[in-house]
């Protein structure tokens, strides 16, 4: 059913924004900020990575995971 691949494309955007959104708010303040913002987008953060100014992101939304990197400076 087209509704149904469509449903979930859009779940996986979603999932793929909130990643970005969260990563941002890491390299932008900090990881407690990071954490505030997961919590209202209703997402979990089950991984981090920093390698210099890279800082990469791995949320659970659901039943999906996505990850995210962004670089300070």
């Amino acid at each position: 059913c087209i509704l149904g691949v469509t449903s979930r494309y859009s779940d996986i955007a979603r999932a793929q924004n909130n990643a970005d959104a969260v990563a941002l708010a890491y390299v932008s303040r900090d990881l407690a900020a990071a954490q505030i913002l997961a919590d209202a987008l209703h997402v979990t953060i089950v991984g981090t990575r920093t390698d210099g100014p890279v800082v990469t992101v791995t949320i659970r939304s659901g039943s999906l995971v996505a990850t995210s990197s962004a670089e300070s400076g």
